[in-house]
């Protein structure tokens, strides 16, 4: 892929792994009532660990610059989280 058509770049990863954060999964939606809209898959160790990373990621100067590059416009409106459980035979 290349990283211009990219829903992320380097420097977001660099910023969730910065902030505490472990990216697994980038992904974005192409089709849908909520397009444009970009999906995370993170890792935390605990809830405790998943609010101490968010808090430094959203109040980071760095996230206040990416998400005013013109790649993301107007997908930064509203955040939504999922929490997932791994399954014994789960490979993440």
């Amino acid at each position: 892929i290349d990283m211009e058509d990219s829903p992320c770049t380097d420097l977001e990863i660099e910023l969730f792994r910065k902030c505490g954060m472990q990216p697994v999964y980038f992904g974005e939606m192409i089709i849908g009532k909520n397009v444009p809209n970009l999906t995370y898959m993170l890792v935390f160790d605990d809830m405790k660990a998943k609010d101490v990373g968010w808090q430094k990621f959203i109040n980071s100067p760095e996230w206040d610059n990416l998400k005013k590059m013109e790649k993301y416009k107007d997908t930064v409106s509203k955040i939504y989280n999922y929490f997932l459980k791994p399954t014994p035979y789960s490979g993440i």
